[in-house]
């Protein structure tokens, strides 16, 4: 059945991060967690959730291991599964999409990202339930069984598969639609509607086309529309929650297809609506008696490329999407094959390994990119199944925008001159991390870092000089922080902030003292600094247990006022203060 809510595993050994992770995600999902690799496994197995977002480095069993076991069990192995880790590296990101890992997000993370990555699986994998079903029930239609019984079995398949109250099918019959298929609600003890008639419809539905210039195969009516659902309501006889989906034979009204649910207060998906859309496409198909139109009508119209390929990956279909998703047409693609859309070393890949792991039923998924007609790059999500004995599907979605737009909302929250996180991202990041960590009484420590004498280096150097100090400072106190949670932010001029969650005392003033050492280290010369002939740090640190009545102000002002201090004191050190109870 369709379901209500889509569910999320959260796998991590860090409590504030589950505790973070699902306060982003559970007005929109039903969210389960697990704090270790083999209760991952079990939640998995018991619950079957929709996607999985995975730490990769915990105890016992880390993030590689528990993707590994998963791929090993038939109801797990195509669970989309998300890397969400503090590995801010290449390897590591490379071995993640080796094992078949569908995404991979670096920590900090943004909420914005975590849930377009996660809205994009779901598409992803609602497309691929939806292409599922309509394509079993278009092999239904090719056996040789009475066709009238297998249009009741579809209505049931889709009416349980969306979870509704009633699906009917009315086809024109001298000029009145009448109902010869039904799917009832077994536990709503519904009265059958089979031979019901409905003589007034055809003209709701007529006018209803009329006043639209829109393909007609892409046309509904539902009660999400205040203006239809009024005018169809003193028609309707069990329902007001509905979508009627009219099928047109060369042009002309011939039947139409109506789903109807009880709960007159939730709106019909797009989702919901598109399946609706591409079963009475199907339907057309099985009334113009084609097969190959059939085949055709559910995938003509669908904004996704969608391709048949063989076992060599030569090209035997493709749909009209492709000239907006590649600009090739239909007859490039066909004749020239996929080489002129990807390079040598992506096609090796599709030839030798993901045809042949969908030779094992699985849904082979992968993102890439490739080179559009005109010259620009698109990225895009592919996934690939097999069809028949040397025929495979493919479906490609373009994900080039969405990752525009997620590489802008990141500008948003980097230092135009350091390229670290800004202040609006500390500001942001800090109040829902004391958030969290009041939850548990959790510890934070902060740390406010001034280079010293900055004014007068400036002022010897130059501007521009100036500025190149500030990059290879903030390069270098980034590269000083290798724990994921831990981040680096530019506070202003020449200050900075560095925000260490579930880190007590002594870890913070390791961290400290690591951090001035690399600094010096460096040797950036500096002669008018009085502390030393190269540039210094001066650094404040606090560290408290996070309470309900503690706010970020309370930290960012602790530590600001232990900064003092060690300017105070000569600089060139770090002065720790804890939070007062």
């Amino acid at each position: 059945m369709w379901k209500k809510r889509h569910s999320i595993l959260i796998v991590d050994d860090e409590r504030s991060n589950i505790s973070v992770l699902k306060n982003i995600l559970s007005p929109d999902y039903t969210v389960y967690a697990a704090n270790d690799g083999q209760s991952a496994i079990e939640t998995a197995l018991e619950f079957l959730p929709d996607v999985i977002l995975l730490d990769i480095i915990m105890p016992e069993m880390d993030g590689y291991e528990v993707i590994a076991e998963l791929r090993k069990f038939e109801n797990t192995r195509n669970i989309p599964i998300i890397f969400i880790t503090g590995l801010d590296n290449a390897e590591a990101e490379e071995k993640c999409l080796g094992l078949g890992a569908a995404d991979y997000i670096i920590k900090p993370f943004y909420s914005s990202i975590v849930k377009l990555r996660i809205k994009n699986q779901i598409n992803l994998l609602e497309q691929l339930r939806q292409q599922a079903l309509i394509t079993k029930i278009s092999h239904n239609f090719l056996s040789d069984e009475y066709v009238d019984s297998l249009f009741t079995d579809t209505l049931r398949m889709v009416g349980e598969f969306m979870n509704v109250s009633q699906v009917l099918l009315y086809k024109l019959e001298n000029d009145v639609f009448v109902c010869n298929n039904e799917w009832l609600q077994p536990e709503l003890n519904l009265k059958t509607q089979i031979g019901d008639k409905l003589k007034d419809e055809k003209k709701i539905i007529q006018a209803a086309i009329d006043s639209i210039s829109e393909n007609k195969n892409h046309f509904c009516i539902s009660s999400n529309d205040q203006f239809f659902n009024d005018s169809a309501k003193p028609f309707r006889k069990n329902f007001h929650n509905y979508i009627t989906v009219p099928i047109f034979i060369k042009g002309n009204i011939y039947a139409f297809v109506d789903f109807s649910r009880n709960d007159d207060e939730k709106k019909w998906t797009e989702s919901e609506i598109n399946l609706a859309l591409l079963l009475s496409n199907v339907f057309a198909g099985v009334f113009e008696r084609d097969t190959m139109e059939r085949q055709f009508s559910i995938v003509e119209n669908t904004p996704n490329l969608i391709l048949s390929i063989t076992t060599e990956a030569a090209v035997k279909y493709v749909n009209p999407a492709v000239t907006n998703i590649t600009g090739y047409t239909k007859n490039e693609l066909i004749t020239e094959g996929l080489d002129i859309i990807f390079d040598k070393e992506k096609m090796i890949k599709i030839r030798e390994k993901y045809i042949p792991s969908a030779m094992f039923n699985e849904i082979v998924k992968f993102e890439t990119d490739m080179i559009h007609k005109d010259g620009g790059k698109r990225i895009l999500a592919v996934s690939v199944f097999q069809t028949g004995k040397n025929s495979f599907g493919v479906i490609i979605d373009d994900l080039t925008k969405m990752r525009e737009l997620e590489i802008e909302n990141e500008k948003v929250f980097l230092d135009g001159l350091t390229n670290i996180y800004n202040r609006r991202f500390f500001d942001e990041s800090i109040t829902r991390i004391v958030k969290s960590l009041s939850r548990s009484d959790g510890v934070l420590s902060l740390m406010v870092i001034d280079i010293d004498f900055f004014k007068r280096y400036n002022d010897t150097y130059g501007h521009a000089a100036g500025d190149a100090c500030l990059k290879t400072v903030a390069e270098l106190l980034k590269k000083g922080l290798p724990r994921g949670d831990d981040f680096v932010a530019r506070y202003g001029g020449e200050e900075f902030v560095v925000a260490l969650p579930n880190t007590d005392e002594t870890g913070a003033k390791m961290v400290a003292n690591r951090l001035l050492e690399v600094i010096r280290n460096n040797q950036i010369p500096h002669k008018t600094n009085d502390a030393a002939d190269y540039v210094t740090l001066s650094i404040g640190i606090t560290t408290g247990n996070v309470r309900h009545e503690h706010n970020a102000e309370d930290f960012i002002k602790r530590a600001d006022e232990m900064l003092y201090r060690a300017k105070q004191g000569g600089r060139n050190q770090c002065v720790f203060g804890s939070i007062p109870n």
